[in-house]
């Protein structure tokens, strides 16, 4: 008796008492299921719509930390030139002391003597004096002789 009314009530023509399908348009959907999924719906909208709030305070608390992160990366990125531009003001600083300390002053004369080497013939200085680095740019010629153009650059100086 149970069993008749089950699939008298639900089992479309054709099917079995295990393969009855319930639709929605032989039956239309109780009240109480209509408003279960109104609030359903609700809810996911109102979550869908706090994420998205939440979402835009993040964003928008990077966004005024944005300015420090681009100065901060700025700064770092720039310490090596500003280091460099000092290194080279200083050496720069340092050799016009000493191109002004051998300018000579207003009114004096300096003579000119000869001297033994003249700057034809360079100078010969022992091969094993010299550093690696002029050992190598000389190669092992006589008249290869680099002239110091600083008094770092003088092979003789240590």
């Amino acid at each position: 008796m149970l069993g008749s009314f089950v699939t008298d009530r639900v089992q479309p023509e054709g099917l079995g008492p295990m393969q009855a399908e319930w639709t929605a348009d032989r039956e239309p959907l109780p009240h109480w299921l209509e408003e279960l999924e109104d609030q359903a719906s609700a809810a996911r909208l109102e979550l869908e719509r706090d994420q998205a709030a939440s979402k835009l305070e993040e964003l928008e608390s990077l966004l005024e930390n944005l300015p420090d992160i681009f100065e901060r990366k700025f700064s770092q990125r720039l310490a090596p030139v500003l280091e460099r531009q000092k290194l080279l003001i200083e050496e720069n600083e340092h050799l016009r002391s000493q191109v002004e300390r051998l300018m000579p002053q207003p009114g004096e004369v300096r003579l000119k003597f000869p001297q033994a080497n003249s700057n034809d013939t360079p100078p010969q200085a022992n091969e094993e004096s010299l550093p690696p680095l002029l050992q190598l740019i000389r190669g092992g010629r006589a008249d290869a002789w680099p002239r110091p153009t600083a008094a770092w650059e003088d092979p003789r100086r240590k």
